[in-house]
């Protein structure tokens, strides 16, 4: 078997995985980008070292239609794998013109955003206000395109799989899939963290992009008021942004800065609890490596990955902007010894179903058999 991946850029969200299935299906893997790099998520200090490693493709600018048609031609006998189909018009078209030859399409896709925020920044809010209300409709168009040719959606998050039932793709041709990055044991030590007070309070701490989307504004409140009712508690905050447009100080809410690319996992590791609050967030791969190091997670109802701290009770899920419920959230987990025990063990115990390993072995039995048991017997949520 060969299998032919197409991605607009390739991150190791999923270069880890890709990687795990071509070692899992004992196949060849070709990989094509339309970019090398994500623009504006490396102003945010993103990079892929490994997806960057991996061999891909470049599609050229100029020609690039003929260039698709003759490796889809080339390689029609091939299973093709679409991640993030629907983020660029030149993805769009590939997909079509593979769908539209008869060939064997897999989508690797998240959910589309029910909410009217930027996904990257803050800077076209009526864009992105327009986008919000065009996105079902244009989704909807994608459904009746997609249900009879797809061969298969490995849908990221429980939102997905609902979506792509609801756009009229049978249950049997979606798989409920994650994001999934290995354990990481990176030197990350020059990097300050909460161990400079650890002890004289509880610790949590945000890792993210300082945008609306992320939701810090409502951690922030949630801190704010339990501080306000005397709990001994800190919040540290890492991430890129404009750091005007939160109430950071010195002490309580500090903010310490970006985290060097793959030193995620070792900052988290230094913290009791980790707070994702997210308006809107597809999967959320920062819960993986939380969970990785045995720390608990509390998120909204929002964040993908909320339906794996919900099944390892490795945490608590909030509903997404209630203040309220946040601040028990983190009570319960802040005043309770024992609940916390529990819940750091349960992460350990979510971590060995985190691999990319188990998602290429997934995947790979995915597509050999179609079964049904694989559809409802996702290692990492209920669905």
């Amino acid at each position: 078997m060969k299998i032919v991946s197409w991605h607009p850029v390739l991150t190791d969200h999923q270069s880890y995985t890709l990687e795990a299935l071509r070692q899992a299906a004992a196949c060849d893997l070709k990989i094509f980008v339309a970019d090398k790099e994500h623009s504006d998520r490396k102003t945010q200090g993103w990079t892929n070292p490994h997806a960057l490693s991996m061999p891909t493709t470049l599609i050229p600018r100029k020609s690039w239609h003929s260039f698709v048609f003759q490796q889809l031609s080339q390689n029609r006998n091939a299973v093709h794998f679409f991640g993030s189909p629907f983020e660029q018009p030149r993805m769009i078209i590939t997909l079509l013109m593979a769908l539209f030859m008869g060939i064997k399409v897999y989508l690797i896709s998240e959910p589309y955003s029910p909410i009217s925020v930027g996904y990257q920044d803050d800077r076209h809010r009526w864009v992105d206000w327009i986008k919000g209300k065009l996105r079902p409709v244009v989704y909807r168009i994608y459904g009746i395109i997609l249900c009879r040719r797809v061969a298969g959606v490995f849908a990221i998050s429980p939102l997905a799989v609902t979506q792509y039932r609801r756009l009229g793709i049978p249950r049997k041709k979606i798989f409920p899939f994650g994001y999934f990055v290995p354990y990481s044991d990176a030197d990350c030590s020059i990097i300050a963290t909460s161990e400079n007070h650890r002890g004289a309070c509880f610790n949590l701490v945000f890792v993210g992009t300082l945008i609306s989307r992320k939701g810090l504004d409502v951690l922030i409140r949630a801190v704010r008021n339990l501080l306000a009712e005397g709990a001994a508690i800190s919040l540290d905050v890492y991430g890129s942004g404009d750091t005007s447009l939160y109430d950071f100080d010195s002490s309580s809410i500090r903010y310490l800065g970006a985290i060097p690319f793959g030193c995620a996992q070792a900052v988290i590791e230094n913290y009791d609890l980790f707070v994702l609050p997210s308006r809107y967030d597809g999967w959320g791969v920062v819960v993986n490596e939380a969970l990785m190091v045995g720390v608990p997670v509390v998120c909204s109802s929002a964040v993908g990955a909320a339906a794996m701290v919900k099944k390892w009770a490795c945490g608590s899920v909030f509903e997404s902007e209630n203040v309220s419920e946040l601040e028990l959230s983190i009570s319960a987990v802040a005043t309770n010894p024992e609940l916390l025990a529990g819940m750091r063990a349960n992460a350990k115990r979510a971590a060995a179903s985190l691999q990319p390993s188990v998602a290429g072995g997934y995947m790979a039995a995915a597509i050999a058999s179609h079964s049904d048991d694989i559809t409802y017997g996702c290692p990492w949520y209920e669905c």
